[in-house]
């Protein structure tokens, strides 16, 4: 008896718990890690928008491409922290996720420093501070979505679900990740190191809508759920299989031009529309 009394003492003495997630329903969870998902496709994004203004590749509609970029990635943060009707988010409560939202918004005003920089600067200059840039901040939103996976990990249904539409919805990010680096690339004289990047990122976008198409038990990624999904997935196999080849030519070192980047990447639109779509359909099921 005197043992269960101690017991009940220390408990009520206890600090609080750190706070948790609260309970969110299944929609709510595939939503948060599409919209934190996306935030680094935009991440990806706005560099590469400010790389292809710099080097003249449709300069005015990457700024306004980029500025759009930038009003959704804020707009996206605060309602993953405090929640927003309009993305049916409701505010977050987990502490894990917390602390990662606000890393990001840490460093939110040098990254942007560092794209204005670019935007500002003649043609040909330095973009080091900018890819140093992108790739910080990639980690850091990559962080958030895991954080997420975490925080909201019952184990199930959800679980499983999650995972496939973290993996979909990387594949946006891998589009305009691997189009910065072809812009990198190409501004910055194909160095090897430069080109290597646009082959690996083009290697595991390819890598992944494989397994995406049939799914992946190893990795926890389920087949197409539904015939709209897998034909979205299809558009992209198809309109990847001739962009992917420009891609492959362009980490070889094969000379491209303003105008040729910003065909390139006029292309790429088609593929991440595509991909977008898919991804809100798997965070329908």
């Amino acid at each position: 008896m005197r043992f269960v009394l101690l017991l009940l003492i220390l408990l009520a003495c206890a600090p609080p718990p750190a706070a948790m997630a609260r309970d969110v329903d299944r929609a709510e969870v595939l939503r948060k890690i599409n919209v934190a998902g996306r935030q680094r496709m935009l991440s990806q994004r706005i560099v590469m928008t400010a790389c292809l203004e710099n080097a003249g590749a449709d300069a005015p509609l990457n700024r306004t491409k980029g500025e759009g970029a930038e009003a959704l990635f804020q707009h996206s943060q605060a309602a993953l922290r405090a929640g927003a009707d309009d993305l049916r988010l409701g505010p977050e409560t987990d502490a894990r996720v917390i602390e990662a939202l606000a890393k990001v918004e840490a460093y939110w005003p040098k990254y942007l420093a560092a794209v204005e920089e670019v935007r500002a600067a003649d043609p040909g200059a330095s973009t080091t501070r900018l890819r140093a840039a992108a790739r910080k901040m990639l980690g850091l939103t990559e962080d958030v979505v895991e954080s997420l996976g975490t925080a909201y990990d019952d184990g199930a249904g959800v679980s499983a679900m999650a995972t496939t539409v973290n993996i979909a919805g990387r594949q946006r990010m891998l589009i305009q990740k691997t189009m910065m680096e072809a812009c990198f690339a190409a501004v910055g004289g194909h160095g090897a190191a430069l080109s290597r990047r646009v082959g690996a990122s083009k290697t595991l976008f390819e890598r992944s809508l494989a397994n995406l198409m049939i799914g992946d038990a190893r990795q926890g990624i389920l087949p197409p759920p539904t015939a709209e999904i897998d034909a979205k997935l299809i558009t992209v196999v198809r309109i990847w299989r001739w962009l992917g080849a420009d891609f492959t030519q362009l980490a070889e070192g094969v000379p491209v031009t303003a105008e040729r980047l910003g065909q390139l990447a006029r292309a790429s639109e088609i593929v991440l529309v595509t991909m977008n779509q898919s991804v809100t359909l798997y965070e329908a099921q």
